[in-house]
């Protein structure tokens, strides 16, 4: 199974929320067991709490979750190698539209996925930068960019 982005977990938890709401599922149906809530981004883990809607990054040294400073729709998680922190949206909203990039050692964002567009069509970044994305589990590279779309693959080193 491919790992869950946080995006698709946010707006799974929103799902399931509702379907507590009203009535179509019990607590326990609707978010099952903390591995059903944790995914695997570089090479951190990070685990949306289901009930405080909370996320929290695991700190291996210590052997234990540690809440991340945001909520869903406040932040884009972003790893770094070992390293695991996060970009504040400007105003909470779905994240699925945001992305992080890295130029050098800078991360810069977030911002819209048409601004990066922008960006790359004027030549303000260059095309070999990194692009974290809460739609995606690890970082990202720009291949092609054809009319108004930017072809990204995975694979990249951030």
């Amino acid at each position: 199974m491919q790992p869950r982005s946080q995006a698709e977990l946010e707006r799974q938890l929103e799902q399931r929320w509702a379907q507590v709401q009203d009535g179509t599922l019990s607590l326990q149906q609707a978010f099952g067991t903390l591995e059903d809530w944790v995914t695997q981004l570089g090479e951190r883990k990070a685990f949306l709490h289901p009930n405080l809607k909370q996320w929290m990054w695991y700190d291996k040294l210590h052997d234990e979750w540690v809440f991340a400073g945001c909520g869903i729709g406040e932040a884009i998680l972003v790893a770094v190698g070992r390293l695991g922190g996060v970009k504040k949206l400007p105003q909470p909203e779905p994240v699925a539209g945001w992305l992080v990039y890295k130029d050098g050692q800078e991360l810069q964002g977030p911002l819209r996925i048409e601004e990066l567009r922008i960006k790359l069509d004027t030549q303000q970044v260059p095309k070999d930068i990194l692009i974290w994305s809460p739609r995606a589990t690890d970082w990202l590279s720009v291949v092609d960019k054809k009319g108004q779309e930017i072809i990204l693959a995975n694979g990249a080193v951030g």
